[in-house]
């Protein structure tokens, strides 16, 4: 007896599996493969892994780097990583959607999904000078984009100068574009991700302990602008930005005392900034010099957190309480990224126009029987 299930009910089944599922799957037929590689099924899994915050992994960086499903911390395993050099490290730059920035000792930069090991090798820019990057999805032009902010002066009295350049999917080359008279204002952090554009911590002052500002690159239009941040209770001593929850967060610093984090829920309005809990040093063991805030639990009443690169901690929102994660394996410090399992592809190729498709799904019922019994 053939099926007759809807191509959409078939997606929809589709999109709740994991990646490694789907990518068994588009070896039953050619058909298969083509609903599977269709760039709206695509983003149909993608969107469902995102709004039941499933399917994420956490990445561990020491000298190699090492993933484990976020849901369960474990075990980790070895993720072997495509810009091998003479000692092997690398640097993510930053993460979206299921794709990694890296880049090595050597400064070669890729851009890679580990779950489908398909990767680009993007052009080599030398930057001798300092820098800091940023990683992002331009939601307009649905291409994704490396951004490197690049300091040229603040010795010597000058003011603060940076060059920026970017480099995209699509267009595959390095190109200038605004510059802004800022730099990092912290030990170099890379640009935070959230509602389609990238977000550093920069001040325009040669004395770092002046006000900070939060400093948003629209990746759409290429534009900067600065982000309203919350009205502090008291002094700040360092100030971090996060992204969680899709949500712009701030992590405010007030010396080993206190840490407070802020989450923006509606992205650009000042008074949507909300502190989601703070920590005083009793909470956690050790100082609380740095708090890097991961994820949220999948049910929503957790938050999980990197504390000073040496430990995970799941902090309960209504217990008001700090569990320590430990796992066989895990190396003594590192740093972490979360990464999204998808089967976002590189290849930045244009849609077909006219109502032309390359799919030919009027031989559905006859693969059904065949394929379909093996996700059920």
């Amino acid at each position: 007896m053939k099926a007759n299930l809807s191509l959409d009910l078939i997606a929809d089944i589709l999109s709740r599996l994991p990646v490694k599922h789907l990518l068994c799957l588009r070896c039953v037929s050619k058909l298969w493969r083509s609903l599977i590689d269709d760039p709206d099924f695509i983003h149909l899994h993608l969107r469902h892994s995102l709004d039941s915050r499933t399917n994420h992994t956490l990445i561990l960086k020491n000298t190699d780097l090492h993933t484990a499903d976020l849901a369960s911390l474990g075990p980790f395993a070895k993720l072997e990583h495509p810009l091998m050099s003479y000692n092997h490290g690398v640097e993510i730059q930053g993460s979206c959607n299921g794709l990694l920035c890296i880049r090595n000792i050597v400064e070669d930069m890729a851009i890679w999904n580990p779950s489908t090991r398909k990767y680009q090798v993007l052009p080599f820019l030398n930057s001798c000078k300092g820098y800091v990057c940023g990683f992002g999805h331009d939601p307009i032009a649905d291409d994704y984009k490396v951004v490197k902010i690049i300091q040229l002066g603040g010795a010597d009295g000058k003011p603060l100068e940076s060059e920026v350049k970017v480099c995209s999917l699509k267009r595959n080359r390095w190109r200038k574009i605004q510059d802004i008279p800022c730099v990092s204002s912290f030990p170099v952090a890379n640009g935070v991700f959230s509602s389609g554009a990238l977000h550093w911590v920069l001040t325009q002052k040669l004395d770092l302990s002046e006000e900070n500002t939060i400093v948003a690159l629209d990746l759409a239009t290429e534009s900067f602008r600065e982000v309203p941040q919350p009205e502090y209770e008291r002094m700040i001593n360092q100030l971090n930005v996060g992204v969680l929850g899709g949500c712009l967060c701030v992590v405010a610093n007030h010396g080993d005392a206190r840490v407070d984090l802020w989450v923006m829920k509606e992205y650009g309005v000042k008074e949507s900034w909300t502190i989601l809990f703070s920590l005083v040093s009793e909470d956690v063991i050790g100082s609380l010099r740095f708090l890097k805030p991961l994820a949220y639990s999948r049910c929503g009443n957790q938050v999980l957190l990197e504390h000073d690169k040496i430990n995970l901690f799941w902090y309960d929102l209504e217990k008001k309480k700090a569990d320590d994660v430990w796992v066989p394996g895990m190396p003594f410090s590192y740093e972490t990224e979360v990464c999204l399992q998808s089967l976002v592809s590189l290849n930045v190729k244009r849609r077909q126009q006219n109502g032309e498709d390359n799919r030919d799904f009027k031989k559905m019922d006859d693969f059904l029987s065949e394929g379909f019994k093996l996700v059920l």
